[in-house]
């Protein structure tokens, strides 16, 4: 079944509603290392990563990318859901079965590239519950290197207060370039950038922490910059 990745006019608009109001009660402060960024991404497909601490990352950082129309990793049993499901398939995302050898998620991800769009993945693959972040999976990296698409790492840092507390704050990273050299083999290439956005996110969370304080997801991590 081909897959339809132009959303309507009645989508569009949930999809800015859903925006809207995500700024309204999550209150989400974005920053960004290079604030060029904000510009010369539009109209450019690329992989935006970010790590994953909770249900609420996705609609939240895809409402912080909007401009960019990224189509995001869903997991198969949330996408699958009758009641918050049906939201999330209006919504641009791509569902995963990690419980299978499911491939389909990139073959719709390579139409969503192909059809302009930009992908979000959280490559941990999962939320991390024992304080420490989860090690990156290697099919954002994956898709990256096959297609020639920056990598743009993102870092979350709060707990998603509503309305009063302290606000969310997310971290946009510099661009990590994907040009596999013609004699490595991707899915080699793919494990050497997948390290190197970890790295990167891992980076990108330390300097949140150090400048707003530290979180209460990765309680058992060593940010460190000695061991990055």
């Amino acid at each position: 079944m081909e897959y339809n990745y132009h959303k309507n006019a009645g989508e569009l608009a949930f999809i800015k509603f859903v925006k809207g109001l995500v700024h309204l009660l999550i209150r989400p402060k974005v920053e960004w290392k290079d604030k060029s960024l904000k510009k010369s991404l539009k109209g450019k497909p690329v992989v935006f990563v970010c790590n994953h601490t909770h249900h609420f990352d996705g609609v939240v950082i895809s409402s912080v990318l909007s401009r960019y129309k990224p189509y995001m990793l869903v997991k198969k049993s949330w996408y699958d859901k009758s009641g918050t499901g049906s939201f999330i398939r209006i919504c641009r995302s791509i569902p995963v079965d990690f419980d299978t050898m499911d491939t389909n998620w990139y073959a719709q991800s390579e139409g969503a590239v192909e059809n302009g769009y930009s992908m979000l993945i959280f490559p941990e693959g999962g939320i991390a519950r024992e304080g420490k972040m989860l090690p990156f999976k290697p099919g954002a990296a994956l898709l990256a290197a096959k297609k020639g698409l920056d990598i743009i790492p993102i870092a979350s840092l709060g707990e998603y207060k509503i309305l009063f507390g302290k606000r969310q704050k997310i971290l946009i990273g510099n661009p990590i370039k994907s040009e596999c050299p013609e004699n490595v083999r991707y899915s080699k290439y793919a494990k050497e950038i997948s390290a190197e956005a970890e790295k990167q996110v891992k980076k990108l969370y330390l300097e949140l922490e150090e400048k707003y304080g530290k979180g209460k997801v990765y309680y058992k991590e060593d940010f460190s910059s000695e061991n990055l």
